[in-house]
């Protein structure tokens, strides 16, 4: 058996995305002041529906509280690393 190199879902690549797509990836690059989308949020890219719930979700997690965003951030990435997730 060979393993496959590409995604196994479907996803709207940002020099595709139309519509309400480019418009939430826009807001998504803004949000994260990343000149791209990550590929986390690109998974929900076929239903903009999930990609605003998804985008609407992170900014609840990141943004405001008592803890500062990039402590937020840090601690996302060690739980990531500790589980072996490549997100």
């Amino acid at each position: 058996m060979t393993a496959s190199h590409g995604p196994r879902i479907r996803i709207v690549q940002e020099s595709e995305a139309t519509g309400e797509t480019a418009a939430l990836y826009d807001e998504i690059r803004a949000v994260f002041g990343f000149p791209i989308v990550p590929d986390i949020m690109k998974l929900a890219s076929t239903r903009p529906d999930f990609l605003r719930v998804l985008l609407e979700s992170y900014k609840a997690m990141f943004s405001g509280g008592h803890v500062p965003r990039q402590v937020k951030e840090m601690i996302a990435t060690v739980v990531s690393k500790t589980n072996s997730c490549a997100y």
